[in-house]
């Protein structure tokens, strides 16, 4: 027996008497069974409690579960969490970096899986190897996780085994000027450049909204998969033609084989620019989010947590009825040089036409211009300040963060309005709270 299943067995024998004895509810709690489970990032018990269940899950999670902290026999990483999983009552408790494995490599879980838009995710609780796909029940995928979650090398794990699909086509779209994604823009499939900047990012979308609508009229979608690939959609959410063709693809993409895989690192509601896009993520991968609301955003519910998950590619899948945590497959810049190089259809994109997408969308120069935005950009002109500083003081007005686009628009405007107030010798203060 190795020593975090020893640990399992002793954090089970002091609920197990604690619960007999009524520490944990005010009166003897009978517990038929508990199952251990030592998970690549975390151990868990799961107790099946009965009609008691109620009462004992609302105990350990007392005073931010101060009660279930003094059993788990180990220093444990992160938060613990106790949630309902099915009939039992589940807690979990991170392992020490000791005992953790944080990284499992793509080649450690055995031979990719073969076509139908399927890839590895990565090793669950119980050691087995979690396949991903793209199909009638998770068409799209929201892809979650802050800063050191995992998320890119998640996204990049994706793109590389369906790349070796020769069918699959994909578009790559980057909302941090190319960082996480450029490095896959040379692999087998991919389409176009890696589109970082508004004029590209239209475009990009609008190419795969046309050739939806292509294989719509020819009755046929036949021709492999098309995969738009979009990280850091926040950043574009500003802009109406951006959050336009994603409500698009997300909503018709897939009978014609075209599916989205849409990433944030901030999972608001606010982030997805039309609610039905998040509708229509009905695939999740939530790593380590900030907060509470982000992490409904990311599963898809309440429970469980995933802003109490650990970081470096802890995660939980979601998919219409099945949840996993999961340790993500790891690969690194060797093997995805390595793999299958390919020629891009186009070396630029084609200029993005609203009449070939065939749906009326606006212009991507119609915006409305909220009065708190023009001040904040007046203030960013005089202070001399930046994109970053412009996006706080927006939020700080109520006002959702506006994208990098958007941002670099407002700042120009507040530039150019500054100087022509300063041409006409018009004078300009602001007042603080303070």
């Amino acid at each position: 027996m190795g020593t975090r299943d020893r640990l399992l067995q002793e954090w089970s024998r002091y609920i197990l008497r604690a619960a007999y004895q009524g520490a944990l509810t005010g009166r003897p709690c009978p517990i038929r069974r508990v199952e251990g489970i030592a998970g690549p990032r975390a151990g868990a018990l799961e107790m099946q409690a009965g009609l008691e269940a109620g009462r004992l899950l609302k105990a350990l999670n007392r005073d931010d579960a101060a009660v279930l902290r003094q059993f788990i026999p180990w220093p444990f990483a992160g938060e613990p969490m106790a949630y309902m999983a099915g009939r039992f009552v589940r807690v979990e408790a991170g392992w020490p970096d000791r005992l953790a494995e944080t990284l499992i490599r793509l080649g450690d879980l055995g031979s990719r899986p073969r076509g139908n838009g399927r890839w590895i995710a990565g090793k669950n609780e119980c050691g087995a190897t979690i396949i991903a796909g793209l199909n009638d029940r998770t068409p799209h995928y929201l892809v979650s996780g802050a800063t050191g979650s995992g998320k890119s090398v998640a996204l990049r794990a994706a793109v590389l085994q369906l790349s070796h699909d020769p069918t699959n086509h994909f578009v790559l779209i980057d909302g941090k000027y190319g960082e996480s994604l450029r490095q896959i823009g040379h692999l087998q499939g991919i389409v176009g450049p890696v589109a970082v900047e508004g004029p590209d990012v239209q475009a990009a979308l609008g190419w795969a909204c046309v050739e939806m609508r292509r294989r719509y009229e020819a009755g046929v979608n036949g021709h492999g998969r098309v995969v738009v690939v979009f990280d850091e959609i926040q950043e574009f959410v500003g802009d109406p033609v951006v959050t336009g063709l994603m409500a698009k693809l997300a909503g018709q993409g897939r009978a014609a084989g075209v599916h989205l895989i849409a990433a944030t690192q901030h999972p608001t509601v606010a982030a997805f620019g039309d609610a039905s896009t998040r509708r229509n993520l009905t695939g999740k991968l939530a790593l380590r989010v900030s907060d509470p609301d982000a992490s409904r955003v990311a599963v898809g519910g309440r429970l469980p947590r995933a802003d109490h998950l650990l970081g470096a590619g802890d995660c939980y899948t979601v998919a219409p009825g099945a949840i996993y945590r999961v340790q993500m497959a790891y690969v690194d810049g060797q093997e995805i040089d390595a793999a299958p190089a390919g020629q891009r259809n186009f070396d630029e994109w084609p200029t993005y036409q609203a009449e070939e997408v065939g749906q009326d969308l606006p212009d991507r120069n119609i915006r409305a211009l909220q009065p708190e935005e023009l001040g904040a950009s007046l203030i960013a002109a005089m202070e001399g300040e930046g994109r970053p500083a412009l996006k706080a003081r927006i939020e700080e007005a109520g006002l959702a963060r506006p994208g990098s686009d958007w941002a670099r628009r407002l700042l120009d405007l507040g530039r150019e309005t500054l100087a022509c107030l300063e041409r006409w010798d018009v004078g300009l203060c602001y007042l603080t709270a303070d």
